[in-house]
């Protein structure tokens, strides 16, 4: 017996002024299945998705859904139909109780709050979740959040559930609840489109997989007849032979000591690390990884500690002296912490080197213009030009322009936090390429990232931290995964 079609794809496009979104695009997607869309930025699964949830209008093409064409003009018709979107980042109001944001603008049809409430427990229980209905949403880990979006999907008794990379900030145990409910919605017949960046999430939830690439379908097949080798060239256009580049191998003398820093998460932390490393953090959630840079950079107090570089100790107070000091930070949130979205490529790659372009308190705008054109050839960022808000580019041409902040300032240390975090697989083979690039010129890495493959690859020493403490060197070369995550689970 063949699988029932719940949703199929017929020829769609989409165009845009000066571009076409969608060519032709056709697949079909089937009933009680997990479906993957995997693509590079800009291979147009954002777009289909709009077109599917009512946001945007196809100009050419049938979709049909659940036996019948599809022919939603606004969000609210696709959720009447039964298909739901849950975005990466959560249409939730903040303020409002989690009952209140899972049944909101459909009070009255309910009969009033308290059976809002009650009906909100049930979806909640039904998925295996605790969170109190009462609870005002802004109180939510990301996880919850990501709770209440599912309820509130299963509220309107959809059919077909879109995920948007819905893993990109939880942590492994949350995952790990993300793929239970995904499982237990599955065994209820509900449909599932995951978008993920993470193929190993696609190869381990998914029974079909569609790869696009530049508004196109490459490829539509079952995933046991697909190698992850495969799926990467289809998805970028070429053969990667490697997801890594060859290991930075240029070590030299240590460069960096840092002994004995607390803070009030941190215990006595202490490690050295040499120039052209890249020296891999390794830890949970709320290990301690993040902690430890922003307190060498001067981000967080330090109640003890010292910071030496080049055989000289640092008086770091803030990330300004650890600036001028020789370091630089690539933040793990760069649209919160790293990039200014509303302001220009050009100013977002200058901002920690306006001195530079500074003399007798006249500002030089030409010296700043060749900088900015220098650092977009050689770190290759793909924009229009500099005068473009970096809100519009993609995540990986968005990482590129904050490392590009610190190369002008050529920094003696480098601190990448998550730095290929939100970024498809083409792009995170430039950045691991860049950073290669970066330490064997002689910088240090010290490159901090949930990714265990990543830090193995990359790294030429592993450190683990649990509960605010190192408890662990490795060599990446020789240590098997079960012995990191048994370190840093304190079992080491």
């Amino acid at each position: 017996m063949s699988a029932e079609v719940m949703l199929s794809v017929c020829n769609v496009t989409k165009r845009f002024p000066n571009v076409v979104a969608l060519d032709r695009v056709s697949f079909d997607i089937y009933k009680g299945q997990v479906h993957g869309i995997v693509g590079e930025n800009g291979a147009g699964k954002s777009t289909l998705m709009k077109i599917l949830s009512g946001v945007y209008k196809k100009d050419e093409g049938t979709i049909i859904f659940d036996g019948e064409e599809m022919k939603v003009k606004k969000p609210i018709e696709s959720l009447g139909l039964g298909l739901s979107i849950i975005y990466q980042e959560f249409n939730l109001v903040n303020q409002m109780t989690v009952g209140e944001n899972i049944f909101l603008g459909r009070f009255q049809e309910l009969g009033g709050m308290k059976k809002v409430h009650a009906r909100a427990r049930e979806l909640l229980d039904s998925i295996g979740s605790k969170i109190d209905t009462y609870t005002p949403v802004e109180d939510l880990s990301v996880s919850e959040k990501q709770m209440v979006e599912i309820s509130k999907a299963l509220s309107y008794n959809s059919k077909l559930i879109i995920m948007d990379e819905p893993s990109t900030t939880l942590t492994a145990e949350e995952m790990e609840r993300l793929t239970h409910i995904i499982h237990d919605l599955k065994s209820k017949g509900i449909t599932i489109i995951y978008i993920s960046h993470r193929l190993d999430e696609i190869f381990d939830l998914c029974d079909r997989v569609t790869v696009m690439r530049d508004g196109k379908v490459i490829s539509t097949k079952d995933i046991q007849d697909v190698t992850r080798p495969t799926m990467i060239a289809e998805m970028v256009g070429r053969s990667i032979e490697n997801e890594y580049p060859p290991r930075a191998n240029n070590v030299g003398e240590t460069i960096l000591e840092v002994k004995g820093i607390n803070t009030r998460k941190l215990h006595d932390i202490s490690f050295t690390a040499r120039k052209g490393e890249i020296l891999g953090f390794v830890g949970l959630v709320g290990a301690g990884r993040t902690e430890t840079v922003r307190a060498i950079f001067g981000a967080d107090k330090r109640h003890s500690g010292e910071i030496w570089l080049d055989g000289k100790k640092l008086t770091i107070n803030n990330p300004g002296d650890a600036i001028k000091a020789g370091f630089g930070f690539v933040t793990e949130d760069r649209k919160q912490q790293g990039l200014l979205l509303n302001f220009p490529v050009g100013t977002n790659i200058t901002m920690a080197s306006f001195e530079h372009f500074t003399k007798n308190g006249i500002f030089d705008k030409k010296a700043e213009k060749e900088i900015i054109e220098k650092q977009i050839e050689a770190l290759s960022v793909k924009t229009p030009g500099a005068d473009v808000y970096i809100g519009k580019l993609s995540g990986g041409n968005q990482q590129k322009c904050l490392i590009a902040r610190w190369m002008e300032l050529s920094p003696k240390v480098l601190i990448m936090d998550e730095p290929t975090r939100g970024i498809d697989v083409g792009a995170k083979y430039e950045i691991y390429t860049l950073m290669k690039e970066i330490a064997e010129a002689g910088s240090t890495i010290i490159m901090i990232s949930s990714e265990l493959p990543e830090v193995l690859n990359m790294s030429n020493r592993v450190l683990v931290l649990s509960d605010g403490r190192i408890v662990g060197e490795f060599d990446p070369t020789q240590v098997k995964t079960e012995e990191i995550m048994a370190a840093a689970l304190g079992e080491g």
